[in-house]
């Protein structure tokens, strides 16, 4: 018994991901037969050493987790965490399991976050991950896979509080969700205005200048969002 196991807990890959200023370690096990194939990557979300004990945020508000994997990332998204819907981001990609992208036992990675409004997944503000590779973030300044001005205790925290703001998202989803249904440019235009009347489109698409020169560079684009309504005091 003893034996076996030895040889399940070989089989796990343990790999640390850096919050702010501390380090955590996040197990996913091949072995462990809750999960269906297709379902291995909900580890993320609910084993041991899940996002939620590391940032504070409710699994139930978080729709992706993107992964680095052969230079290109993998999606892996919340789906058991909403009803599911004709337009369901991503099911059709779930051909892959976990296992298979590129994390490798004792790898490193610093965590990226941003908040979104799902309108086709959750109907709300939700919370979204990717894991950048150590190697690739530099010590001082940003970089093109992460911007250390938004990576701070502050900003996280404007974050968090606009997702775990059930109230508040109630009142965004009411007005905002029927625009992004219809998805055309006006209406999004429209439900950005919304966005930015409720104080909140500046946390959701906040801008970092080391990005916005390095697309100046490469492509001559210099436009800006406007993050503010003029009208606003």
């Amino acid at each position: 018994m003893g034996e076996q196991n030895n040889s399940s807990d070989t089989n796990k890959i343990t790999f640390k991901v850096k919050h702010l200023d501390e380090y955590h370690d996040i197990v996913i096990d091949p072995n462990d037969d809750r999960y269906e194939y297709k379902d291995q990557h909900q580890q993320i979300f609910e084993q041991a050493s899940k996002l939620e004990s590391i940032t504070g945020v409710p699994s139930r508000y978080t729709t992706s987790f993107i992964i680095p994997r052969n230079m290109n990332p993998s999606d892996v998204n919340n789906i058991e965490r909403f009803a599911h819907d004709l337009r369901m981001e991503y099911t059709e990609y779930m051909d892959d399991d976990i296992f298979s992208v590129n994390i490798r036992d004792g790898e490193r990675f610093h965590l990226k976050y941003y908040a979104s409004y799902r309108y086709s997944i959750s109907k709300r503000i939700n919370m979204c991950y990717r894991l950048a590779e150590e190697r690739d973030v530099p010590e001082e300044g940003c970089g093109r896979n992460v911007c250390q001005f938004l990576r701070t205790e502050s900003f996280f925290k404007r974050l968090k509080d606009l997702v775990n703001n059930d109230e508040l998202n109630a009142k965004i989803t009411q007005l905002v969700q029927p625009l992004f249904e219809i998805s055309s440019p006006e209406t999004h235009l429209e439900a950005w205005k919304i966005l930015k009347e409720f104080n909140v489109f500046q946390v959701l698409y906040p801008s970092c200048v080391w990005h916005h020169r390095w697309r100046l560079a490469e492509t001559g684009d210099a436009r800006q969002n406007d993050l503010y309504l003029r009208t606003r005091g």
